[in-house]
Parts: C-alpha cells; structure tokens; sequence
C-alpha cells in the first residue's frame, strides 16, 4: 500500500509542479538605454510601464551599468514607456507589444539635455602646478567662441594678459614677452612651436586635449626654459566604452578622430586634419583671387595608446607631428619668400602610484627641419632632440605634497646658410654642434587652515659648443582664503633661459636701432610690427658663439571674487624684469639681410621691464548664458646698453591697451549665439622720415626714432551662430563664423612709396564668413 502511494506520487508531482508556477497574462519587456548622438549607457535610470486601456497597473525597473533594463510580471506587452534619466530629457510613448517581440531586446535612445557632444575638458590643475593666476574655461565656451574655430590656443587669446598679435598670427606673446621666451608643453614636454603657420590653427587638434592650464606669469617650479610664461596642454587618452569619433570641415581645414578600446584595458586614439586653402584659392577665379594671395597648406598628427602596465601603473605612447608650407608669391611667377617647417615626435610615459608615493618617467625624442628661402638667400636647420623627465611626487602627511623632479632637453643641430648679396662675395656658412637645458626642481606645498604655501625651486644648466651657463631660480606664492569667496594670492620667482649672441632680434628685447630698423622684413618700404619676425622660432634662435642665462624677475598679485554662483570677478597686478646677459661674441656674426647686427652698434646688454594689471569680470556658462569682459593695461619698455650710452625705447609688444567683450548665448532648439568685440592698442613700430637720394638714383631711407608710432588703434566684432541635431547614431552640428562684421579696413602695417615722401596702410582681413561642419559618433 505505500509502496503504491509512493508511486502515485512520484507519477503525479511532475504534472502538478508546472501548473503551480506558470502564470498565464504574464510577461517580460527587456532592452537597453543609450545617449543619442554618443550611443553611450545611460545607467540609473527609471523605466516605467503604465496601462494603456483597461485595468490600471504599473511596472518599474531601474537601467544598470551597461544601461540594460528588465521589466517583469507585465500583464501585457502592450503598455505606455516613460524614462526618467539624470541628464537627458524625459522620454513618454505607447510602445505596442511587437516593439519587445524583436530577436534582439530594442536599443532606445534619450536625447540628451545639452548639445550632447562629447568635448574637451579645459581646467587648470590648481594641486601640484599651482601659479598666481586661475583661469577656467568650460568646454561649451571654447567650442562656441567667435572666431576660434574651436581651437583652444585661439580661445587664449581672448584671455587677460595675452595679446592681440598683428594679421591673427599664430603667436602667444603672454604679458608683453616674445613668442620664444613663452613655451607651450604638450605632456611632459615642450613643442618646438604652438600654431601652424601663420595661425589658422594649433599643432594639435582640441580633440585630442584633456585639460589646459593658462599661466601668463610665476608659473610653478615644475618647468622652466621660459622668463615669458606658458601653456601646458595635457593630452588625453582614447574613450574605453566603444569606438567614436568625429569628422569636421570647413573652408580651410579637413580633420577626423577616431577612438575606442585597446587590448585588455588599454585605449587608442588617432587624429589628423589637413588645411586645404592653398587648393581653395586655386579652385577659384583669377579674377577674384589675386596672384600674390599668400596660400598657406599644412597637416598634423597625433596618435596615443594608453594602456595599463601592473598594479597602479600605466604606460603612454605618442607619436606626433606637424609640418608646415608657407609661400609669398613673387614676380614671374616665383615665390618672394618660401618656408616650410616640420617637426615629429615619440614620446613614452610611464606613471605608478605606490602608496603615498607618485612617480612619472618620460622620455622622447624629436625630429626638427626648417627651411627659409627669399631670392638668393637660403637657410636651412634640422634638430635631433632627445627629451626626458622624471618626478616623484609624495605627500608625507596630509597637509603637505612634494614633488623633486629632473627635465632635460639634448639638442643636436646642423644649419646652412647661403647668400649670395649683390656686388659682394658670397656667404656660404655651415655649421653644427649640441645645445644642451637641464633642470633640477623641487617643489613643495604646505595647507594650514586658511593659508597656502607653495615654495619651489629650480637649479638649471645651459650648454653650448663653448662654454656652459648656470642659474638657480628660487619661486614661492602665498596663497589666503579669509572667506570661502575670497581669495588673495601673492607670487615672487626667478626665471632663465638660455642666451646666445645672435638671440637679440629674435628676443624682441631691442626692435632697432639707428640705421637698422629690424621691422623691415625682407621689403625695404614694408614695415610690419616686430611680431612678424617669429613666424618660425627656430631659424631665428641661432646657436653662434657662446652663451649665457637670460635671467627674469617676476612679481604678481592676484585677487579672486566669487560675486554671485555664476559671476566672478579676478584682478591681477604684475610686474616682470629681464635680463638679456648676452656673453661677449667669440667670432664675427654671418651676415644676414636683415641681421641689425651687421651695420648697427655692438650692444654689450639689453633688457626689457614690463609692468601692467589684469581685470576679468566673467559669467560661468549657465542653462543659457556664458561671457566675459577682459581688460588688460601695460607698458613694456626695452633697454639697450651700447658702449657710450642706454637706449630705452617702448618694446616691440608694448601693446597698452587690451579690451575683450564676450557673450554667448544658448537658444531653444539647440541654437546658440556668441559675439565678441576686442579694442586694442596698435603696436609700435620704426617709421621712416623721409629717403635720401644717392648717384646711382637708389633712395636710402631715413630712419625715425626706434618704436616711435604705433599702429592705429583695432576694433572688431565677431559673430558666431551653432547649430545641432542629435540623431540616434550620431551628432551633425554646424555653425557659421563671420569674423569683422563691419568689414572694419585695419591696418596691420605701413607701406612706403619708393622715395620714402607717403605711406599706406596695409590692412587685414576683411568681412569673412566661416562655415563649418561637424559629425561626431
């Protein structure tokens, strides 16, 4: 009898068991959230089904990491979709039940509040390379400013401190410096230059770039090189989350990115974009283009692999590089002038972080080669560079972090000069030799309470192929915050780099001086402001002779108000000394045809003193509005030491009055506007005062006094209008740029007749609408 139970159950149990948890009406409606345009996992995010008809019911699920959702016990397939995403716009539709029937569970896609495209972040890393002033752009703003293009150095130059540079040169003349007493790091080192030629855009495309810290003066410890100041672009690493990109055009340039994961953990990242408007202005009419229109090409790269090398350690590798052609038509078809620059680079970076400890090996080497060529002058240089820095960085306790680090730069150089000048023996000089910069920091900072120190020092040697220089540069900046939105910051430091006989043009310490006015380039009747003379950095630093340590002195005084959340307001005093230090000439100096050293004086010193006060009144971007109003005032003045007398004359970038007014407003309908208008002091310049004629009929001009008229004064409005639609796949944004609305005629330069009695002015730009094109993914 229990046997015969025992099987009755075991016959039965089977069927029963089914019945009891199968739930006829049930159902279950999976998918996945992803941002539209970027296709990026939208996690935590609220999924709702609501009754469409008949009795009224609800289901919720929250989207997990991978923004994978699973609604369950649904009594029906057919039902109203609400999501509710921290970001994103509120998504509401009736979704009927073959939408969940699919063989694959259906992707949806949020629309995003913002613009939704993936940009740049730009910040300044205020910890361990703290300077005296703060500036933070976001990325919108740079994105969206008139006249940039998008390009993050061009933003700068809408910045306090930073100067209008004459035609839109692609120059960064920071508190009144020369471009070469500047430097522009990319990573862990310096780039031999900052923008193409003549500044259409930067070396590197802004895709490419984490942060970047602006720092126009007293800068940290950590870098030297440079009694200007500097601009350290901090390249990122390639997205892991999936493969993206853009493609960008406009009517001067090319570009794409491209990004997503590498290996087990690691990223790639690979970008190129090439200038066109060389081709643009060929494919044009010869009656609306005119022969001698200058027609710049150039082209850059940049490739980085990330990828993780052990326990709290990552190793980076970079290839990079840019080259550059730059034509002046001439007569006959030929060029006036023809130059063209290049540089590649590889670089290694390897950081681990053990403990309380932090350490950074970085080494690279660069490939350098320059070319100018003007009638029958020929000049020629290529670099070999090797580069290395190393850091640890450690943080004892709490309110103390110290950094002790080594940089150090190998250069191995060979130039060629020819010229054959008319009526005298020509000059056929060649040469080569090895410069070498090193630096030993350490740099400290020390939080108590309302009070920061950060105190640093440098020790720097500078070699040449006869003798070698040294220089110990201390820093300190003094930091208090007596309110939450207050902040006082006090700086003081030494600065050097090194100085070689024939750096004296190209320092832009002394522009002229009698009966060799250095403003002429090339053109005897053209005069242009001394700006135009750093076009290519390296062919104007040449290593001849012996060198010694150009020396600075810089003070700064800054003063941060936080008016309001969104307003602030930052005002800066500053005040900077150099020395040239220029050693005594070990041989007679190569002619060159605008080389003033050959007729003029022997300068046995020079120097430069520039003192001024930066105002910055700024709107954050909110939902709607961002700007800015950015006022500079400064007087540099230049110092020349001959054998009987000083010569003090205002410096080639003595530019006294600086104003920028920027606004940028964001419209329904992913419709933004921005305008700027910028009123600057023209720079000063050598005039001539009349022409004398000579037997041979040649007129010989008379040269006024060095820097003695300035250029009229600059006034212009730029207008920026963005659009973007963001589709499921992809973002399509466009926007039109026209720069100088008004078609304001300003004068970049004087043009003389032949005999010296009149002038013109030789203007820039006119009226120029920009058009360019966007698609991200």
């Amino acid at each position: 009898m229990i046997l015969g139970l025992l099987a009755h159950l075991a016959v039965t149990a089977p069927l029963a068991a089914p019945a009891a948890v199968e739930r006829p009406g049930r159902a279950v409606a999976q998918g996945q959230l992803r941002s539209a345009g970027e296709r990026t996992p939208v996690a935590g995010a609220r999924v709702i089904a609501t009754a469409r008809r008949g009795l009224q019911w609800q289901r919720s699920a929250v989207s997990g990491p991978d923004g994978r959702f699973a609604l369950e016990d649904l009594p029906s397939q057919d039902f109203n979709l609400v999501i509710v995403a921290a970001g994103h716009h509120r998504l509401e539709q009736p979704t009927p039940a073959s939408f969940w029937r699919r063989r694959k569970p259906p992707v949806i896609y949020l629309q995003p509040v913002g613009n939704g495209d993936y940009r740049t972040i730009v910040q300044q890393e205020r910890v361990t390379r703290p300077s005296a002033t703060s500036t933070r752009l976001s990325p919108e703003e740079i994105g969206n400013l008139p006249g940039s293009q998008g390009d993050p150095l061009r933003a700068l130059q809408n910045l306090p401190g930073v100067a209008r540079v004459p035609g839109g040169l692609g120059l960064l003349i920071l508190r009144g410096a020369a471009p070469n007493q500047s430097q522009v790091f990319f990573g862990e080192h310096p780039l031999p230059r900052a923008f193409h030629i003549p500044g259409l855009a930067s070396v590197v495309q802004p895709g490419v770039l984490q942060n970047l810290e602006y720092v126009p003066g007293n800068f940290s410890a950590h870098y030297g090189n440079a009694v200007g100041g500097l601009v350290h672009l901090t390249p990122r690493v390639g997205r892991r989350d999936g493969v993206h990109g853009h493609a960008k055009l406009d009517i001067t340039s090319v570009g794409a990115l491209v990004e997503g994961p590498f290996g087990k953990g690691g990223s790639v990242l690979l970008a190129a974009q090439r200038g066109y408007l060389d081709l643009a202005l060929k494919a044009l009419p010869d009656d609306v283009v005119a022969d001698d229109f200058l027609a710049p090409r150039y082209h850059d790269y940049q490739l980085i692999i990330d990828h993780p090398a052990g326990r709290g350690a990552t190793i980076t590798a970079r290839l990079l590089g840019a080259h550059d052609t730059f034509n002046i038509p001439g007569l006959q078809g030929g060029f006036f002038l023809s130059m063209q620059n290049g540089f590649h680079r590889v670089d290694l970076a390897y950081r681990k972080r053990l403990g309380r400890w932090d350490f950074l090996l970085a080494p690279a080497v660069r490939f350098d080669r320059t070319i100018l060529q003007s009638g029958s002058y020929h000049r020629r240089r290529g670099d070999v560079v090797g580069l290395l820095r190393a850091e640890a960085s450690v943080r004892p306790v709490k309110p103390l972090h110290i950094t002790l680090g080594l940089d150090t730069q190998v250069d191995r150089y060979t130039t060629r000069l020819r010229y054959f000048p008319y009526m005298e023996p020509p000059v056929d000089d060649s040469g080569r030799g090895l410069l070498t910069t090193t630096g030993l920091y350490l740099s400290s900072q020390l939080d108590v309470g309302r009070f920061a120190i950060i105190a640093g020092a440098r020790l720097n040697a500078f070699t040449g192929a006869e003798n070698h220089a040294l220089a110990f540069d201390p820093r300190v900046l003094l930091r208090y915050t007596p309110h939450p939105r207050v902040r006082i910051q006090l700086a003081t430091g030494l600065y050097s780099q090194p100085s070689l006989n024939r750096s004296l043009v190209s320092a832009g310490l002394v522009s002229s001086w009698e009966g060799s006015p250095t403003n002429t380039v090339f053109y005897p009747q053209l005069i242009l402001p001394g700006a135009t003379r750093f076009l290519d950095p390296q062919l104007e630093f040449e290593p001849t002779g012996r060198l010694g340590a150009m020396r600075a002195t810089q003070y700064s005084a800054n003063l941060h108000l936080d008016l309001t959340d969104s307003l602030d307001l930052e005002a800066t005093l500053f005040y900077r000394r150099i020395r040239d230090n220029i050693p005594p000439l070990s041989r007679d100096p190569v002619p060159a045809p605008f080389d003033p050293s050959v007729s003029g004086p022997q300068v046995l010193a020079s120097g430069s003193v520039t003192h001024g006060v930066e105002v910055m009144l700024r709107h954050d971007l909110t939902a709607r509005l961002y700007g800015w109003l950015a006022y500079t005032w400064m007087h540099s003045t230049a110092s020349a030491t001959f054998a009987t007398r000083v010569v003090r004359t205002p410096a080639d970038f003595d530019q006294r009055h600086n104003l920028v007014m920027l606004v940028g407003y964001k419209l329904p309908r992913r419709w933004s506007i921005a305008a700027r208008f910028r009123l600057v002091t023209g720079l000063p310049y050598t005039p001539f005062t009349g022409g004398v004629e000579g037997a041979d009929g040649f007129v010989a001009p008379l040269t006024g006094a060095t820097n003695s008229d300035r250029m009229p004064v600059f006034h212009q409005l730029d207008l920026r209008v963005d659009r973007t639609w963001i589709l499921h796949r992809c973002i399509v944004a466009a926007y039109l740029d026209v720069m100088n609305v008004y078609n304001r005629q300003n004068a970049e330069g004087v043009l003389y007749t032949s005999t010296y009695a009149s002038t013109r002015a030789v203007v820039g730009l006119p009226i120029l609408p920009v058009l360019g094109l966007k698609i991200s993914f």
